[in-house]
């Protein structure tokens, strides 16, 4: 099959920026954090380097990626695809706290 591209789910946690233009974590409705995932489609653009490294959905929102995972090709109907992946990156502090609540999520 030549359309076959290599699938890749990510795990992440949508982010905002506060008064000064940091980026911090989104909190929702209910004061949670949430992890949510997405996958590389067909036409994203970018290209992941590591955790911590800030994804643009289709939704405009902006995520920090806190892991990512091989996905088979057949399951890609399963999630979201994302638009592109950024050169932005979240501070060390920030991508600790989203490990944090990755790990305690898994």
């Amino acid at each position: 099959m030549k359309d076959k591209y290599d699938v890749n789910k990510y795990f992440g946690i949508p982010v905002n920026t506060d008064n000064s233009g940091a980026y911090q974590l989104k909190v929702d409705d209910h004061g949670d954090v949430k992890i949510h995932t997405w996958l590389t489609g067909k036409h994203t653009k970018g290209k992941f380097k590591q955790p911590g490294q800030l994804l643009l959905t289709e939704n405009n929102l902006m995520v920090m990626i806190v892991a990512e995972e091989k996905m088979a090709f057949k399951d890609r109907h399963a999630e979201v695809p994302l638009q592109r992946f950024t050169s932005e990156f979240a501070t060390e502090e920030l991508l600790a706290q989203g490990l944090k609540i990755y790990s305690n999520d898994n």
